[in-house]
């Protein structure tokens, strides 16, 4: 939130991001515009960092599958990826990945 506590003010430390952020704004108001909803005067664009989408995108399939418990999770060094995991109320199953020894590239992975 910007200094005024209005999510929506201009921040002039990060005037990169207010212009992205008007931007954005402009085109989301276009599109809804465009899908015909004509009547709404301003949007309110939220910031939603990785693990927020992740959690959101993890809480959006349970809800479609409920009786879902688990996520098969391929072991990177990615802290972000399990706590998103476990806050959604899903259960992580590890799967440890094999380098090809010729590349160090990832091209199996066995449960």
């Amino acid at each position: 939130m910007s200094r005024s506590g209005d999510i929506n003010a201009l921040q002039p430390k990060a005037i990169g991001s207010s212009l992205m952020l008007k931007l954005a704004t402009s085109l989301v108001l276009n599109a809804i515009k465009i899908m015909g909803i004509t009547k709404v005067k301003s949007v309110l664009l939220l910031p939603c960092a990785t693990g927020m989408a992740m959690t959101l995108a993890l809480l959006t399939f349970k809800s479609m599958k409920p009786d879902g418990k688990y996520v098969l999770f391929s072991r990177i060094d990615q802290k972000t990826c399990l706590k998103c995991i476990v806050t959604s109320g899903l259960i992580p199953i590890i799967i440890n990945p094999i380098p090809d020894p010729s590349t160090s590239e990832v091209l199996k992975v066995f449960i």
